[in-house]
């Protein structure tokens, strides 16, 4: 085991969409990426794009049995059906999503004083994610252009070790290569089922963001904590 500075905790690991960058703001892009290519309005096609997004989301739920390989590509398939474009079109829509996309216009604002308080408390700092039509290494390079990869020393994603949250190998897996025990790790994300759930299960303490919460709750005794601003992260690792 490592030694740590933090005698209670050792790491903190975070979802990436939704948590340390706008999901929300990625799925527009797409959609005004293909709307420059086609002549269309962006409106018709962000429609298009969210209602693939609730399919894809409501298919990984519903089939826990889909390997990450599996869903990224029915995913995809959801998506080019939904736009009415290939597959391989598709794919070069996200890439260029992905190249216009900047820190200024996706990365929530409370985030970098967050990771920049977290690395003084001496806590190890990771990502475990889940993949959904794009493959984990475009989000690991735009955190690496957004400025944030020198915070995280380690990322666990489903499409690299064939489990997707909230299955417990993925919470473990993160816990074994930080070399900490799951019951000093906090994870921080948006998903009650896959960061909360999953998070638990594994004896991880669990922190949901929710920006447009009107206040931010600890639940000591369940290991849980709801916050709206993510710099509320830093009180509540000096209260768990």
């Amino acid at each position: 085991m490592k030694a740590y500075t933090n005698e209670k905790h050792c790491s903190v690991s975070f979802d990436v969409w939704g948590t340390l960058i706008d999901l929300d703001h990625m799925l527009r892009r797409i959609a005004h990426v293909l709307a420059e290519r086609e002549g269309e309005d962006a409106n018709l096609y962000n429609t298009k794009v969210l209602e693939a997004y609730e399919r894809s989301k409501a298919l990984r739920r519903k089939n826990p049995g889909l390997s990450p390989d599996q869903l990224l590509s029915k995913s995809r398939e959801i998506m080019a059906e939904m736009l009415g474009i290939s597959v391989d079109i598709l794919n070069s829509v996200i890439e260029e999503a992905f190249a216009k996309t900047r820190a200024d216009d996706a990365l929530y604002q409370d985030v970098i004083p967050t990771l920049d308080g977290l690395s003084q408390l001496g806590l190890e700092i990771g990502i475990i994610g889940n993949v959904l039509f794009w493959p984990s290494r475009f989000t690991v390079s735009l955190l690496e252009r957004m400025g944030l990869s020198s915070y995280f020393s380690t990322y666990v994603f489903s499409d690299k070790i064939g489990y997707s949250k909230p299955d417990r190998e993925v919470f473990l897996k993160y816990a074994e290569i930080v070399g900490c025990e799951p019951e000093r790790i906090i994870h921080v994300g948006d998903n009650v089922v896959e960061d909360v759930g999953g998070a638990l299960s594994s004896g991880f303490h669990a922190v949901l963001i929710r920006r447009n919460g009107n206040e931010s709750i600890l639940v000591k005794p369940l290991r849980t904590a709801v916050i709206n601003d993510m710099r509320e992260l830093l009180r509540v690792i000096d209260k768990f």
